[in-house]
């Protein structure tokens, strides 16, 4: 045998190890996706390089790639993994990849958590209807607990809270819960009260003076954090109360926003996400930043990227599920259950 066959067999063992290798993860399928055979594609599952996949009219998938970039699937026809490999390859994630890998974790969870699970069931119609909301109200979460235990907690605490939300008994706010911010403009957000008909939105400084006040009718307001007087660097609050009567108010919640080196850094990383992304206007590249932004403390613009992932992909339940995690870590415990449900 010559050198050159040697080193042709050589070459041609390690291409077939290679092409052999998992190169994606399936993070969400939703229709109908098949690889050659007509096997559904499934959560969890590896794809290697020689594979194919046809996806139906209508359908989607989002693969994790194993440099940390995640892409999305949703042109109809046959789609070789090895055309994929090829564009997720131009460019390593290492910045993003730690985010990915731990949306990949969550994604390929198949087991429900036990919060999600419907061991009892609970008629949301007849608790009372809320336009939106939530209830952080500790006291409340220990007696469901103790009523329901484990399965359908997560179905019994939105129960109660619908109902308490609903007569007027809770008033609390949506978002922005404690959080960093990293954008100057900021939706509040709060559930509607039968008791109040017209709202005082109202952020104080740490001494308790007041910085700035906004009125509305409604249970949601957009502000421009410069243009009501928030400073960086600077600790506030914000609450909501009735516009004539501050004793019927909400919790409040601290703001901060990021300043510094604190400031560079969650954009570098920010940064880092978008350009490492695939898809920029994906919503696995929504979720992948949401991981970022709530390993810096911006919990707000994690709420907003999981938003976006939400419009996007409205119909993934997975997607769903670790949206209505995120909620549930925010004691929003009504909002999670509907989100997933």
């Amino acid at each position: 045998m010559t050198r050159y066959s040697t080193l042709f067999i050589v070459f041609m063992f390690a291409a077939s190890i290679t092409m052999a290798q998992d190169k994606f993860k399936v993070l969400a399928v939703r229709g109908n996706i098949t690889l050659d055979g007509g096997k559904k594609l499934a959560v969890g599952q590896n794809l290697k390089l020689t594979d194919k996949i046809t996806v139906a009219k209508g359908s989607y998938a989002s693969l994790a790639h194993i440099n940390g970039r995640t892409v999305e699937v949703r042109k109809e026809g046959q789609i070789k993994i090895s055309d994929l490999d090829k564009a997720a390859s131009q460019k390593t994630g290492s910045v993003s990849g730690k985010f990915a890998t731990y949306v990949v974790g969550e994604l390929t969870e198949v087991s429900e958590p036990i919060a999600f699970k419907d061991g009892r069931r609970a008629n949301m119609r007849t608790t009372g209807s809320v336009e939106r909301a939530a209830g952080d109200e500790v006291n409340i979460a220990d007696s469901v607990l103790r009523w329901v235990g484990g399965p359908g907690e997560l179905q019994a605490l939105a129960a109660v809270e619908s109902s308490q939300i609903g007569s007027g008994e809770v008033f609390t706010v949506i978002m922005p819960r404690h959080t960093r911010l990293l954008n100057d403009s900021v939706t509040f957000l709060w559930h509607r009260s039968q008791k109040i008909s017209r709202y005082k939105l109202v952020i104080v400084d740490r001494e308790n003076s007041v910085v700035g006040t906004r009125e509305t009718t409604d249970t949601t307001l957009a502000l421009s954090m410069q243009g009501i007087g928030i400073k960086k660097g600077t600790l506030y609050y914000w609450h909501v109360e009735q516009s004539d009567d501050a004793s019927e108010r909400t919790p409040e919640y601290a703001l901060w926003m990021v300043d510094g080196q604190d400031r560079a850094t969650a954009e570098e990383l920010v940064g880092s996400v978008m350009s490492e992304s695939g898809d920029q206007g994906a919503a696995i590249t929504s979720l992948v930043l949401a991981a970022a932004y709530e390993d810096q403390g911006l919990f707000y613009n994690a709420y907003v990227s999981y938003i976006d992932a939400m419009k996007n992909a409205p119909d993934v339940q997975n997607y769903k599920r670790i949206y209505a995690e995120f909620l549930i870590r925010q004691s929003l415990n009504l909002e999670a259950y509907l989100a997933y449900k």
